[in-house]
């Protein structure tokens, strides 16, 4: 009989359990077609569609039971930028420790999109439609477990973030002006969480700015599949997690399903979305939430991502290939030679304080050019070819700004030169150790950086001693690579 009765409970408690699953998976379905719906026509910022999204969201808050944040102002807190009139939408969920209740847990989503684009309405339903629905499910979970809570949890739908992040940028500097921008323990951004299927995994950037962020991350995993890093790097995917990070070095927490939508397009439909993959995340911020604004011990490393400090990274490696275009210069004569194209792939080592920058590398270089016939000056040229071994040493000046960065560089180089050789019966000896100048152009966005390098030989490039024509070689260099 008391096997029974046990047995009766757990599929009570399991039907039960499945209800809820079921009604959340139905509520969620729910606020994302509308979201998504072509009546809204895109949701861009600062538009009528705008704010019938924005009254959507805050229908949901109030029927939940969140209060408003900003006591004197209430749910909606306007701001204007380049002539558009944008609000975002800050509630709170209050904490019952007497002294952690003042310290924040502030969870984001941005409910406006781009609108209109080449004359189609892209509905934005991953991008964010999604942060937003799971938003409101996640704030209606962490109210009905509002007991466990010692923290508060802030619930933020932010405006304006396709214009550029203007929406969390305008909280985050209205916290700084009211003394409460340091209380916030993580800041979590929900941004593009509809293709969990798809991408097979939820991404989790920032784990590596709040103590143990990795393990509290993969204790509430549940059925999901997490990418953990401890940063966040990306530049082209910027979210609003960016100026709590930079400006005030706040933890943050960027979650999101990969970049496999059709975000930005007008494919972006409610109809694509994982459902249940959504339904999984939203309980799974739901739990992380809860214990963040329950475990006193909870706190930052105090480390955050160089793209968001504000700084370059001290030292940098970077590695990278490309080709080249080389000439000879020959002053007696008056002639240049025409180039070929060849290659270069090396490595080298920067170190950063503040604008400047001292850079040391190593590079393989492959130069071919054009040599004149001296049997026939009108007619075919010969080709020269070396192959050196090169050390650059450059000093380097920068604008200070870890995610895109633009630069000049001057300094000396040597180039061993192991292999050489010259069509035809000219029996020139190379020499063999070359040095010189050169000075570099380049531009480095997020891990990806482009430059153009130009290399001048001071010694002759031949032995003149031995009656060999004076000539000094050039080489441009175009080169793409990777700085970790």
């Amino acid at each position: 009989m008391k096997k029974a009765i046990i047995l009766f409970a757990c599929i009570i408690a399991v039907s039960f359990s499945n209800a809820q699953n079921n009604d959340r998976k139905a509520r969620l379905e729910k606020h994302l077609y509308y979201l998504a719906s072509d009546s809204l026509h895109g949701r861009e910022a600062g538009s009528e569609d705008g704010i019938k999204a924005r009254a959507y969201i805050l229908d949901q808050w109030k029927e939940i039971g969140i209060e408003p944040f900003f006591t004197q102002e209430g749910f909606e807190i306007p701001f204007s930028r380049e002539g558009l009139n944008m609000a975002n939408l800050v509630g709170i969920i209050p904490g019952n420790d007497p002294v952690l209740k003042d310290e924040y847990i502030l969870l984001g989503a941005h409910f406006d999109h781009i609108g209109y684009k080449n004359g189609q309405i892209c509905n934005g339903a991953d991008d964010n439609a999604s942060g937003s629905t799971a938003l409101i499910e996640i704030a209606r979970m962490i109210k009905e477990n509002q007991s466990q809570l010692k923290r508060s949890v802030i619930i933020a739908a932010f405006d304006g973030e396709e214009k550029g992040l203007w929406g969390s940028e305008a909280l985050a500097s209205k916290m700084m002006e009211s003394g409460q921008i340091h209380q916030v323990k993580c800041m979590m951004s929900i941004d593009m969480v509809g293709w969990y299927a798809k991408n097979g995994k939820l991404e989790l950037l920032g784990a590596g700015t709040f103590k143990d962020g990795k393990k509290l991350l993969e204790d509430n995993a549940g059925n999901l599949k997490l990418k953990i890093s401890d940063f966040e790097t990306a530049v082209m995917t910027a979210t609003d997690t960016r100026s709590f990070a930079r400006n005030y070095n706040v933890p943050t927490l960027h979650v999101f399903t990969g970049l496999k939508s059709p975000y930005h397009k007008p494919a972006d439909d409610a109809d694509l979305i994982d459902y249940d993959g959504l339904e999984e995340i939203t309980c799974f911020i739901s739990r992380v939430t809860t214990q963040m604004a329950s475990d006193p011990e909870f706190g930052p490393t105090g480390k955050n991502a160089y793209i968001h400090s504000g700084n370059n990274k001290p030292f940098e490696l970077f590695v990278g290939a490309g080709f080249t275009g080389t000439s000879i210069s020959f002053p007696d004569a008056g002639l240049t030679t025409n180039g070929k194209f060849g290659w270069n792939a090396g490595m080298s080592v920067q170190y950063n304080h503040k604008f400047r920058g001292y850079r040391l590398g190593v590079s393989y270089q492959d130069s071919k050019c054009l040599f004149p016939n001296q049997t026939d000056l009108y007619g075919s040229s010969l080709l020269y070819r070396q192959k050196a071994v090169e050390v650059p040493a450059t000093f380097i000046v920068q604008n200070i700004d870890p995610t895109v960065r633009i630069y000049f560089g001057i300094g000396a180089n040597a180039r061993y030169v192991f292999n050489s050789s010259l069509e035809g019966d000219l029996n020139y000896k190379t020499t063999d150790m070359q040095w010189g100048y050169h000075f570099m152009f380049g531009m480095k966005m997020g891990h990806l950086f482009f430059e153009d390098y130009f290399l001048n030989q001071l010694n002759d490039m031949f032995d003149t001693k031995a009656g060999d024509p004076k000539a000094r070689i050039f080489v441009t260099t175009f080169k793409i690579g990777w700085v970790f």
